[in-house]
C-alpha cells in the first residue's frame, strides 16, 4: 500500500522517479523553508498528513505578500474578459497579399483571428482555471516550481513540487516528467484493480482478512511523460504493472503537462522561488516578532510582592477588592517590572525596517509610501510601476513556460473538437501580449500621450489638428492600451462622408433647400434639365 516498503519489483517509471528525487531534494527543502514562514500548509514538511496542524508564523507579512503577488500575477497572466494572447500572421505574408492588390485581405484575416481569440477566451472563461492558476502562482512564488496538467474535459490540474520530478535539456526545455499520485483502487479499471488486490494479498497475507477494506485501499500511480524526436509519449504504472489504456502520445507543441519555474537558472532542472532571496529578512522578522510577542506576554503578567517582615499582610492584599481600605504601608508592596522598554524599542525599529523592505518586495502599498507629510497618489503609482517593471524577468519566464504552452494546447484542443478552424502551421502563431509585453505597451502608451500632449502645447489646437493624423493617433493609442478600436474610431472615408454632410447642411442653411436641389445635378457632374453638362458650353 501507499507509504509501505515495496514488496514488489519496481517498474521503470517508479525506479526513475526515485532516481530523480535526489536532484529535486535541495529545491524541495528550500521550498519548505519558505513555506514555513509564509503559508505552512502550501508545501508542508515530509510526513504531513491531511488534517494535521502546523505551527503558525508569528508574522503575517509573508502570507499577505504571497497572496498579493499571486493576485497581481493572475491578473497579468489571465486578465478577465481580455485575451492574454494575439494570433499574428507573418508580416511577409501580409506584404505578399498587398502586392497582389488585395487591400481588404488584412482586415478580413484580422477579423477571423479575432473571432478565434474570442473562442479561446470563452473556453478559458467557462472553466475554473483561474482558481488553479492562483494556487499555482503561490507555489511559484514560495516553492519556485509547479506542474500543470490541462485535462481535456476537466480543465487545469495542479501538482506541487513534492509530487513530481522532471529533467530538462541544456536549453531548459523539459524532456521528461514523472508524476506520483496516491489514488483509491476503485478509481482503476476493475480487472486491473483485482490484479493489484491479488498481488497485495500475496505480498501481505494479513491484509486478506475480511476486516481489510479493499475498496478503500490506496495505491501509488506513476505517470511517465517523456519526449521523443517527433512526439511526447505517456503511460501510467502501478506496483510495477502498466495500467491498461494509459499509453498515449501528444504532439510536440500540444503536450498538456506543463512544468513551470519562477526563476530560470541555466543548467538546473528546477527553478528558484521569489521568496528565496528574501528568506533572510523573513527569518529575522519571524525571530524578532516571536521575541516581542513572548516578551510582551511576560511583561503583561502582573505579580505583587509583599515584604515578609512588613506590617502589610499578603492575604489582605490578595483578597482586597477595588477601593478597600487596608492597614499597612505602601512601601511593603512592589510590582514586578521587566524594565525592557529600551530593548523592546530597538526590536520594534528593526521590525519596522524589515516590514517595509518585505512590503516593498511584495508590491504592497504600505511599503511603497515614504515617510512624509504629503505623499501623492501619483508618487505611489510611479514607485509601483518601477517595481512591476523590475519583475520583467518573472513575466518573461512565466509567459514562455506557462502561458504560451497553455494557449497552444487550448487551440489544439478546440481545433480537435471542431470548435474553431485549424490554424495553418508556420503562418499563424499565438503571441503572449500580457506580462512583460504588457509593460512594453504601457511604456508605449506613456510615451505616445506625452508626445501628443507636448505637440498640442507647442503648436496650439489648430496647427496640432492640421499636422497630426488624429485617426491614426487614436488607433495607436488603442493598440498601446490593448483594446480593439474597430468600429470605435472613424476611418478617413467616414470622416470624408461626415465632412461632406456637414458642408451640404451648411449650404442648405445658407442658400435654402430649393437652390441645393437645383444645384445637385451640377455638383454630381450631370446635365441639368434644358442645359449642357457641367463644365461645357
Amino acid at each position: 500500500m501507499a507509504g509501505e516498503t515495496p514488496s514488489y519489483n519496481k517498474g521503470p517509471a517508479e525506479a526513475r522517479y526515485h532516481e530523480l528525487e535526489r536532484d529535486r531534494a535541495p529545491y524541495l527543502d528550500r521550498a519548505r523553508d519558505c513555506s514555513k514562514l509564509t503559508i505552512p500548509t502550501l508545501i508542508p514538511p515530509d510526513g504531513f498528513t491531511d488534517g494535521q496542524r502546523l505551527p503558525s508564523p508569528f508574522q503575517s507579512i509573508g502570507a499577505n505578500g504571497a497572496n498579493n503577488l499571486a493576485s497581481k500575477l493572475l491578473l497579468t497572466m489571465l486578465p478577465p474578459n481580455e485575451p492574454c494572447f494575439r494570433l499574428r500572421v507573418d508580416n511577409m505574408l501580409y506584404e505578399k497579399e498587398q502586392q497582389a492588390a488585395d487591400a481588404e485581405w488584412r482586415s478580413k484575416i484580422e477579423k477571423v483571428l479575432s473571432r478565434c481569440e474570442q473562442t479561446v477566451l470563452g473556453d478559458i472563461e467557462s472553466t475554473g482555471d483561474r482558481v488553479v492558476v492562483f494556487e499555482g502562482n503561490l507555489h511559484l512564488l514560495i516553492g519556485g516550481n509547479v506542474l500543470y496538467y490541462d485535462d481535456p474535459t476537466e480543465g487545469l490540474r495542479l501538482f506541487p513540487l513534492s509530487r513530481y520530478v522532471t529533467s530538462r535539456d541544456p536549453m531548459g526545455r523539459p524532456v521528461e516528467i514523472i508524476v506520483h499520485e496516491t489514488v483509491s483502487l476503485a478509481a482503476l479499471p476493475e480487472d486491473f484493480a483485482q490484479t493489484i488486490r491479488e498481488m497485495t494479498s500475496q505480498a501481505a497475507p494479513d491484509q486478506s482478512d475480511p476486516a481489510f477494506r479493499q475498496q478503500d485501499a490506496e495505491v501509488d500511480i506513476y505517470t511517465h511523460v517523456y519526449r521523443t524526436p517527433k512526439r511526447w509519449m505517456v503511460y501510467q504504472e502501478c506496483r510495477g504493472q502498466k495500467v491498461p489504456g494509459s499509453s498515449g502520445s501528444y504532439k510536440l507543441d500540444g503536450c498538456p503537462w506543463i512544468p513551470v519555474r519562477m526563476y530560470h537558472i541555466a543548467g538546473e532542472n528546477y527553478g528558484r522561488s521569489y521568496f528565496e532571496p528574501i528568506l533572510g529578512d523573513l527569518k529575522s522578522l519571524e525571530a524578532l516578532m516571536q521575541a516581542i510577542v513572548e516578551g510582551s506576554a511576560a511583561a503583561a503578567k502582573v505579580l505583587l510582592f509583599v515584604t515578609p517582615n512588613g506590617v502589610t499582610r499578603a492575604r489582605a492584599v490578595a483578597e482586597a477588592a477595588n477601593g478597600d481600605v487596608l492597614e499597612g504601608k505602601a512601601d511593603d508592596v512592589t510590582i514586578l517590572q521587566l524594565q525592557k522598554h529600551a530593548d523592546f524599542k530597538i526590536a520594534f525599529e528593526t521590525i519596522n525596517m524589515l516590514s517595509d523592505r518585505l512590503k516593498t518586495a511584495c508590491l504592497m502599498t504600505d511599503g511603497l509610501r515614504r515617510d512624509a507629510e504629503r505623499v501623492t497618489a501619483e508618487e505611489i503609482r510611479a514607485v509601483a510601476r518601477e517595481l512591476e517593471m523590475a519583475l520583467g524577468g518573472v513575466y518573461t519566464v512565466i509567459s514562455q513556460e506557462f502561458q504560451l504552452p497553455y494557449i497552444q494546447h487550448r487551440i489544439a484542443k478546440l481545433a480537435k473538437q471542431r470548435r474553431m478552424p485549424t490554424l495553418p502551421k508556420g503562418v499563424v502563431r499565438p503571441t503572449v501580449v500580457t506580462g512583460f509585453d504588457a509593460l512594453g505597451r504601457g511604456n508605449d502608451k506613456a510615451k505616445l500621450i506625452e508626445y501628443l500632449k507636448t505637440m498640442q502645447e507647442l503648436l496650439g489646437p489648430q496647427l496640432f489638428a492640421q499636422y497630426v493624423n488624429i485617426p491614426d493617433a487614436c488607433s495607436r493609442l488603442a493598440s498601446a492600451i490593448g483594446i480593439n478600436s474597430e468600429g470605435l474610431v472613424k476611418d478617413n472615408e467616414e470622416l470624408a462622408q461626415n465632412q461632406q454632410q456637414s458642408m451640404t447642411q451648411g449650404l442648405i442653411e445658407k442658400l435654402g433647400p430649393e437652390a441645393i436641389r437645383q444645384m445637385a445635378p451640377m455638383l454630381r457632374g450631370e446635365t441639368p434639365a434644358g442645359g449642357v453638362p457641367n463644365g461645357e458650353g
